[in-house]
């Protein structure tokens, strides 16, 4: 344990100490604030903007001063009414007035303008058809849409700009260099509309790695059939671990035919890609690949550069505490300036929806309310919308929810956002959809310059500086969440429970209690603290909190732990289909209620990181189903019956018993049981699988947190046994529980049914390992104080009844949580072996022993009774016998015990346990076949909805509407049944977002299975069978390899060094290192020690003196041909590195380079269905490959995509009637483009 504490604090001294800005650490944000900016792409500092940007704007409009009248602007309202051009309102207005169109007035943009600012009362009209010019700008100090005003812009064609100036004029709501709407009153409903050029997809992942070097990506999605252009920028995300990589940006130089992207430069760093595919229990697989974003866009909406201004210490302060104001710059603790750019702004009421633009430069810094892109108190807003937008380079986050319902924030890309990237603000939010963004800091958290993403002086330094930075942030968690992902932050997501809501809502809302909406299909990845992340207490309840109620609790009782009977109020979900990796934690602090289904975390420092917990309200559920887990430590929470169902521990898996339990004031009696339900346990590691606590951070002796006990499921112990084996077990052979070494009675009993684990190492911690079953007997005390409390004496009689001297007996330590006084969480555990057969008497050291009748016994847990079958023991408190006659079970009553935010009420001490003196009745057994054995989804309400959704839709609790499913499109095309995968592939693109299939990667394949279906097993053909436990897996659709577990060596892993090599006591590594490098092919081990370490032209042969205990490959494995069209075979390259004569799939087979395609001479081709069907063509495919002709057929990759006739650019409908006639202009027919 301090190995690891030790280790964590090196880390932590790395990434965070010397690192990221803190928010006292102002001064040193100016001092390198210019740095920061040059490394901030804009397009208004870009050479060679004119080409990107309208024809003139810089020179215009471009950091040209506060106007000589800013003071005192003059107002001007346009006369003409109905519709007026630029040309009109550029004769009335000018650079030094404000423009008001009054209402009646149509604005219609069709040039350029240069206004000192901007009132739209009536509307403004901005489209392609009007504009005079492909590049139109428009420049002002402000644009406010006020009362009835509109704004409606839609340019798909052409480019536009709307820009910003630092002129001085200032709007009396709005305030400076704003864009964005105001409703003054309850009857005024102004609306901004805006959408750019529809980019098919904003994002995508690589599908192939990336390394130093190269130029050329292959992605996810086709960059063609995604809308990308030469000319456009992307970013690569960072895949490095924990905050500690960067980013990269380039411009698209090429796209080739198949949708590759050649970039303009070589990558500098590498971008590694593995692809997983899903494991027992699971469905989808983890895509643990860089984000590629794009962040052009054909309108932009910037503005001057960002100036630093001094603070106003009479600014009224908009938070108490907060020391922050709307109307400016006010003076704080931590601020003596503030940094301000442009921002956006959507307030008090009516509508926005901004689509597929970029905005850059945008952000206040330390003045509230001030964002890039903002919904502001707009209430109940289905039609709010942020789609598709590039935000770079803000100074104070990225895009707000604030006070507004129901809106939807999706498809964004936020690049170098300085602060939350998305941030959910007051915590009364309810039902806004956050879908398929992508956050990515391109910057080191540690960098001495750019401090990652961190921006001090704003009025949360818990999602923006070093303390917590986040890619989304959110006090309100009913809000969805779904095919998000966020890179190299500090932070991937975090739920900041706890509070009581902010601003106009303070003291208004139980966040804690909040239910947990849809949080599925997210990835957070390479951040410096948690990926997923759930702070304060987290214990949802059935309350009053709705959109009627503008997300406030009104009736607070219903936010207590407990109703009036004692039972707790919780209310059960599950987040679905995460996936975490490179992060240093992921987990909870205190959270109750929420299962983690299908989810993958792989190496993450810790993989699970979990303090407190509590059984399920719905009685049934498992903590852990269907998840994965592999290289990394699993940090498991105090107090409850921890199910894990149905999950894989791959190698590198930890088990770290009560974890920060005692530390603190966190934890109970640190005797959590943690049950293993047909777990599988395929972690090949011989070093430590799991650890008990052995250290104390109290200023007192009376800590016992090395408890807890791991044991199997009552039906896969049984199985054990019985004499059965289980497939995978975490146990060795013909054992079924584990506990500390501290309980020594166990290896006393009669017939010795439990042992030290010493016998297989450390591989236990020590621990002691049982062929029965355990669980845990907790005596909960009071008025007890470290000094002084007596021991807890156990006797036990083994299989028989109380009588003589017992079989067994220890004295059990007294344990407290916290100092003296400090909680109320006090007392003694142990394990016991259950079965009405056994008789345990329990009583103090001190005086007679007797134990007060108002202390509390718990025995086991009612889950396990629910989901299996009710325990029983025999448990007597001195001579006070408990239950009936002795006879205690796991339904005992537990009214008013542990409700996750609440222990032991008063009612509870006397009254309620296994040993209440009034005997209360057992709590009712739950039918599990009636919530599917406590398998949750995720969230939805179908009795909400009047018809039934059908299997491509959910019904939304929030608006009580059908909402489309992850991987199905808005026309029902279910995206995973385009890529046609096998039963031993995955689709690929359930949570990616968009209309579009994937044609790269489109199915994860099964180890040992290859092809862009996963349709073929070389391992299977080729006739591999690895022995010693080795797995094959597929090097190409024609090529597989052994992978040796550790110790073992062979094409086969025939080899073994057991008995050979003498280091390390006989065991791998055998005092030896296995990972030297990645140059070195052949680790071995000497007889008499020693060890040699060979690169691929120094390979040695094995003899009786030396032994190879690892090995790589020789063969030429990474060099495959040909993978560029889903119908020819990869095939290994031949030993010179040409590719041998291509091999291609039958005519009719279902490939994926082309959405829904099938394969036609080699290539795959569109059907003749339509580009995305209701529902994928069906293909029966022959199941073997062909080699065609020659003369018949291309031996080379094809350059085009086949067509059927004559025809251009490689396109079916482009065929020579339509190439040779005539384009017309509708509006001029003597104007043609032929």
């Amino acid at each position: 344990f301090f190995l690891h504490r030790f280790i964590v604090s090196i880390i932590f001294r790395g990434v965070v100490a010397d690192a990221a800005f803190g928010q006292g650490q102002e001064a040193d944000y100016l001092a390198n604030f210019d740095a920061i900016e040059d490394a901030t792409y804009a397009l208004v500092k870009d050479p060679s903007s004119s080409e990107k940007l309208p024809s003139g704007l810089v020179p215009t409009c471009a950091n040209r001063g506060l106007s000589s009248n800013s003071g005192a602007p003059r107002e001007v309202t346009v006369s003409g009414g109905g519709t007026v051009t630029s040309s009109a309102v550029a004769s009335q207005c000018g650079a030094d007035s404000v423009c008001i169109i009054p209402m009646g007035t149509t604005f219609e943009v069709n040039a350029s303008i240069d206004l000192g600012a901007l009132v739209v009362r009536g509307n403004v009209e901005w489209t392609d058809s009007q504009l005079f010019s492909p590049d139109v700008y428009l420049c002002a100090g402000y644009v406010a849409i006020e009362g009835q005003g509109q704004w409606n812009m839609d340019v798909q064609d052409k480019n536009a700009a709307i820009y910003i100036k630092n002129n001085g004029y200032v709007h009396p709501d709005l305030r400076s260099r704003a864009f964005g709407s105001h409703a003054k009153t309850a009857s005024d409903y102004p609306t901004i509309d805006i959408r750019g050029r529809e980019l098919v997809r904003t994002w995508s992942l690589l599908s192939e790695p990336l390394n130093g070097g190269d130029s050329t990506m292959t992605l996810l999605h086709d960059a063609n059939l995604m809308g990308w252009r030469v000319g456009d920028r992307v970013g690569i995300s960072s895949d490095e671990p924990m905050a500690s990589g960067e980013g990269e940006e380039f411009t698209i130089l090429a796209i080739s035919e198949r949708g590759t992207v050649t970039l303009d430069r070589p990558a500098e760093n590498d971008y590694d890609v593995a692809f997983v595919p899903p494991r027992e229990g699971q469905t989808y697989p983890a895509l643990m690949s860089p984000e590629v974003v794009n962040l052009s866009r054909n309108i932009v909406i910037t503005g001057d550069d960002y100036e630093h201004i001094g603070c106003d210490p009479n600014l009224p302060e908009v938070i108490p505490a907060e020391e922050s104001s709307t109307r400016g710059c006010r003076c704080a603790s931590y601020r003596t300036k503030c940094t301000v750019g442009w921002h956006s702004i959507a307030m008090n009421g009516g509508s926005a929806r901004i689509q597929n633009t970029r905005l850059e430069r945008c952000g206040q810094r330390g003045i509230e309310g001030k964002y890039c892109l903002h919904f502001h108190k707009l209430g109940s807003c289905p039609t709010c919308l942020f789609k598709g937008n590039s935000i770079e380079g803000s100074h104070q986050r990225g895009i707000i929810v604030h006070g507004t319902h129901l809106s939807a924030v999706e498809d964004n890309t936020l690049w170098n956002v300085r602060g939350a990237g998305i941030y959910i603000e007051d915590g009364n939010e309810m039902h806004n959809d956050i879908k398929y963004n992508v956050v990515s800091c391109p910057f080191r958290f540690n960098d001495p310059i750019h401090h990652g993403c961190t921006v001090p002086g704003t009025s949360n330094r818990l999602s923006d500086t070093s303390d917590n930075h986040s890619g989304i942030f959110s006090r309100a968690v009913t809000n969805n969440l779904i095919g998000n992902r966020v890179a190299n932050a500090f932070n991937g997501m975090f739920f900041n429970s706890g509070g009581v809501g902010r601003g106009s809502v303070a003291g208004k809302v139980c966040e804690s209690d909040a239910r947990l909406a849809r949080v599925e299909g997210n990835v957070w990845h390479g951040n410096g603290r948690f990926g997923t992340y759930t702070l304060g207490s987290n214990y949802a309840k059935a309350t009053d909190q709705s959109i009627l109620t503008d997300g406030e609790n009104i009736n607070k009782d219903l936010c207590k732990g407990f109703d009036s009977l004692g039972l707790g109020r919780g209310v059960s979900a599950s987040m679905v289909d995460n996936t975490d990796y490179g992060n240093a934690f992921v987990g909870h602090y205190d959270a109750g209620d929420i299962q983690h289904r299908g989810h993958n975390a792989y190496s993450n420092f810790n993989n699970l990181y979990w303090k407190e917990t509590k059984n399920f309200a719905n009685g049934c559920s498992s903590h852990l189903l269907g998840a994965s887990y592999a290289d990394g430590n699993l940090a498991l929470p105090d107090q409850a019956s921890f199910i894990i169902e149905n999950t894989t521990f791959g190698d590198g898996a930890v088990l770290e018993a009560n974890h920060h339990c005692n530390v603190g004031v966190t934890g109970v009696l640190c005797f959590p049981q943690y049950i293993l339900h047909e777990v599988h346990w395929k972690n090949s590691s011989p070093s430590r699988w799991m650890w008990f606590q052995d250290f104390n951070t109290q200023g007192h002796t009376a800590n016992q947190n090395h408890g807890g006990v791991f044991t199997l499921s009552p039906p896969n112990a049984q199985t054990v046994m019985d004499g059965g084996q289980l497939a995978d077990s975490f146990f060795p052979p013909g054992y079924v529980s584990l506990v500390s070494d501290k309980f020594s009675y166990l290896l006393g009993l009669p017939g010795s049914p439990c042992i030290v684990s010493t016998a297989y190492g450390n591989r236990y911690d020590g621990g002691i390992l049982c062929r029965v079953p355990l669980r845990s007997l907790k005596v909960y005390s009071q008025n007890l104080v470290s000094f002084s409390a007596p021991y807890l004496i156990v006797e036990v009689w083994y299989g028989r009844a109380q009588s003589g001297s017992p079989d067994s007996s220890q004295s059990i330590p007294f344990h407290q949580i916290g100092g003296d006084f400090e909680s109320d969480k006090q007392g003694y555990s142990l394990p016991v072996v259950p079965g009405a057969e056994h008789h345990y008497k329990l009583r103090l050291s001190s005086g007679d022993g007797t134990i007060p009748a108002t202390w509390v016994v718990e025995f086991s847990d009612e889950v396990v009774g629910n989901r299996w079958e009710v325990e029983y023991i025999n448990l007597s408190l001195n001579n006070y016998m408990c239950g009936n006659n002795g006879l205690v079970n796991s339904h005992h009553d537990r009214r008013f015990m542990w409700s996750g935010d609440q222990f032991m009420s008063n009612e509870a001490w006397g009254n309620t346990g296994a040993c209440a003196a009034d005997k209360p009745g057992d709590l009712p057994k739950v039918d599990c076949s009636l919530v599917d054995e406590g398998r949750l989804m995720s969230a939805e309400c179908p009795e909400l909805c009047s018809n039934s959704c059908g299997e491509t839709s959910y019904c939304d609790c929030g608006s009580a509407t059908c909402k489309i499913k992850s991987g199905f499109t808005e026309a029902e095309v279910d995206l995973c049944a385009a890529a046609r995968c096998s039963d031993h592939g995955s689709c690929a693109a359930k949570y990616l977002g968009s209309n579009l299939p994937t044609t790269s990667s489109a199915c994860i394949c099964d180890e040992g299975w290859s092809g862009s279906r996963c349709q073929f097993n070389p391992c299977q053909t080729l006739g591999i069978v690895c022995q010693n436990n080795g797995r094959c897996a597929a090097t190409s659709d024609t090529s597989a390899q052994c992978i040796c577990k550790n110790g073992y060596s062979g094409d086969l892993c025939e080899k073994s060094c057991d008995g050979i090599c003498t280091g390390n006591g006989g065991d791998y590594p055998f005092g030896c290192n296995p990972s030297v490098g990645e140059d070195i092919v052949q680790y071995r081990c000497g007889n008499g020690g020693g060890c040699e370490y060979w690169t691929e032209d120094k390979i040695r042969e094995d003899d009786s003196q030396w032994c190879t205990f690892k090995e790589s490959s020789t063969d030429n494995l990474e060099c495959t041909c040909n993978e560029v069209d889903d119908c020819m075979l990869s095939t290994p390259c031949n030993n010179d590195g040409s590719c041998p004569t291509p091999t291609y799939l039958p005519d009719g087979e279902a490939c994926n380079s082309t959405p829904f395609g099938v394969c036609q001479q080699g290539v795959c081709a569109q059907s003749n269905t339509t580009p995305l069907p209701t529902s994928p063509p069906v293909i029966v495919p022959t199941g073997q490959p062909v080699t065609p002709n020659p003369s018949s057929s291309q031996t080379s990759n094809p350059s085009l995509r086949p067509t059927s006739g004559h025809s251009h650019c490689g396109c079916e409908a482009c065929t020579q009637e339509v190439w040779t006639t005539p384009a017309i202009n509708p509006s001029n027919p003597a104007e043609n483009y032929s």
